[in-house]
This record gives C-alpha cells, sequence and structure tokens, in this order.
C-alpha cells in the first residue's frame, strides 16, 4: 500500500497523531520499516514519525530494511532502531534485509540490479507475515494480563 499523510513537525509525540495515519497503522498486523543510515543512526523524522502513535503499535510485527551508499546497508540504523521498536511494543522480526552500496543494487528507476536479494527479501517477507499472524491470533485470542 502507498499511502499520502500530512505528518505535522510542530509538536511532539501523540500530540502530533495524524488520525490517518493512525489509523492505517491500527488496521495493520505488521509492517515494514525501510530507513536510510544517517551518521550511524536513524532519521529524526522517523523517530518523529514513529513517536505519533503508542497504543496503535502494541504486539505488532515489523520488520527492518537498512539502505547505505556505503557497504555495511544500514546495519547501524538497524541496531538503533530495535530497541525504539521494543519500547514502542512492537516484536521486531530477526530476518532484516541490509541495502549497501545501493546505487550498485537498483537503478535511477529503482529497480532491482542484483537478484541476489530477492531470496533475502523472500525469506524477510516470510518471516514477517508469519509473525504477524502469529500476533493477530494472540491479540484475538489472548487475554492480556
Amino acid at each position: 500500500m502507498c499511502a499520502s499523510f500530512q505528518l505535522k513537525l510542530d509538536d511532539a509525540g501523540e500530540q502530533m497523531k495524524d488520525p490517518k495515519f493512525s489509523t492505517t497503522i491500527e488496521r495493520c498486523d505488521g509492517f515494514i520499516v525501510v530507513t536510510p543510515e544517517y551518521n550511524h543512526g536513524y532519521p529524526g523524522l522517523l523517530k518523529h514519525a514513529l513517536d505519533m502513535n503508542l497504543k496503535e503499535y502494541i504486539h505488532k510485527a515489523v520488520g527492518i530494511c537498512g539502505v547505505s551508499a556505503g557497504p555495511f546497508g544500514g546495519a547501524r540504523v538497524i541496531e538503533g532502531l530495535l530497541p525504539v521498536m521494543r519500547e514502542l511494543g512492537l516484536v521486531a522480526i530477526f530476518e532484516d534485509v541490509n541495502f549497501g552500496n545501493v546505487a550498485k543494487i537498483f537503478d535511477k528507476q529503482g529497480n532491482l540490479l542484483d537478484q541476489s536479494y530477492v531470496w533475502r527479501v523472500d525469506k524477510f517477507l516470510n518471516e514477517l507475515v508469519w509473525m504477524a499472524r502469529v500476533l493477530r491470533h494472540g491479540r484475538e485470542n489472548i487475554a492480556p494480563f
């Protein structure tokens, strides 16, 4: 799904909550974060966007894809986001996809040039779907303590 949201940048946390974005997150069983690595970390606007929801994330699956121009493929951004995801109540899957040297992997139109990523992404998506299904079952059938 591709969506456009008008996110406020002049407030903090849930006070800037966008109803359309929150409704979308509430409906999701899981989602994927694709983020570039900036100075060994995640972009501030990503954190800002993540912070606008709290209860909508509880016990939902998340997969992270790191992107970088360098050889490490966003490994450090993924490391930095894992504690944030946990604090938000998300369950990070153990498969990640690291897109390093991104200019060599995709062409200018965004087409994949390196087919070795197909099996990585497939493994990543299968794990995300499995975890999302398990967590949905838990949310629907097991009462919280």
